[in-house]
């Protein structure tokens, strides 16, 4: 029997007790237990980082509901002890990772923590905030959960991830270069597809990410939330397409009333603006905004 063993102290992020996952590895995971009836999950992007160093997460939208208690989920292999690196992945990024992490994997470990937690706490609401790759995965576990209340999505693109891909490369390559990089992506993908299993690390990442990323419909999984659902694109994003993201968020507009798409003028893939000034602070509004119309929050119960 699992009991309750990580601290309750308010405003610090502690260490979960060690949940196991069926192949007998430890799920990391921290809560900062502000004392309220909400948990507030966050979902990272792609990178190999430990969670627990973010101050983009911890500091920002951490706050975007103030008595929340917070609650975030290390990527498999990570712990507080890899080192952060904020320009790409840590040096020290376990192999264990690249051989495991996946966007599936990533849920399942969202919902076992989750679960097992609001047994513990018996949350009034339990929020959803991803963004990048974090937003698919937020949307994963959204579809599998009916105890998940409102579902925000940051820059996390179309319905499928190989558009998205195509459309990073338009911006960075010259038309030949893209022809021949679509091409070999192509045969990429095809390679993946028709393959249980290869080793090999590309872009950061191993086959069951990428088996998992190009497998998943991102617009099938946010149809079947039935929370409200916020979804955020910044306009400048280069590693995501725009107009992907507002085609899908259309489509989910035009089957379900749940959702609301918000563009964010001016800003990238980091919300940063085109002089390289930070402007999360403005998308935290944002959220905020939406989280009190719906109302979400406690100010408004």
């Amino acid at each position: 029997m699992a009991f309750l063993l990580f601290a309750i102290q308010y405003g610090f992020a502690e260490e979960g007790v060690p949940l196991m996952r069926p192949d007998g590895s430890t799920i990391t995971f921290y809560l900062d237990k502000k004392g309220g009836r909400h948990l507030l999950v966050l979902m990272q992007g792609s990178d190999c980082n430990s969670v627990v160093h973010s101050k983009v997460i911890n500091d920002r939208f951490a706050a975007v509901i103030g008595d929340a208690d917070v609650l975030t989920v290390e990527k498999y292999a990570l712990t507080r002890s890899v080192p952060w690196n904020g320009s790409g992945d840590s040096p020290e990024c376990p192999a264990s990772y690249y051989e495991h992490d996946s966007p599936r994997q990533r849920a399942d470990d969202y919902l076992q923590v989750m679960s097992w937690l609001d047994e513990q706490l018996e949350y009034d609401n339990i929020i959803l905030l991803g963004g990048s790759e974090g937003a698919l995965v937020a949307a994963m576990v959204a579809s599998r959960s009916d105890k998940v209340s409102a579902v925000i999505t940051l820059n996390g693109g179309g319905r499928f991830f190989v558009d998205d891909v195509f459309y990073s490369m338009s911006v960075d390559l010259p038309p030949e270069a893209f022809e021949q990089a679509t091409q070999g992506f192509l045969e990429f993908k095809g390679a993946i597809e028709s393959s249980e299993s290869m080793t090999f690390v590309m872009s950061g990442h191993g086959f069951r990410w990428w088996k998992s990323m190009l497998a998943a419909d991102q617009t099938e999984l946010l149809l079947s939330v039935s929370a409200p659902l916020l979804i955020i694109q910044s306009e400048l994003d280069k590693s995501v397409s725009p107009k992907l993201a507002y085609d899908q968020a259309r489509m989910l507009m035009k089957n379900r009333n749940n959702v609301e798409f918000r563009t964010v003028k001016g800003l990238d893939h980091k919300f940063h603006d085109p002089s390289g000034k930070d402007r999360t602070s403005e998308v935290v509004s944002s959220v905020k905004e939406w989280l009190g119309d719906n109302q979400i929050t406690s100010e408004i119960r």
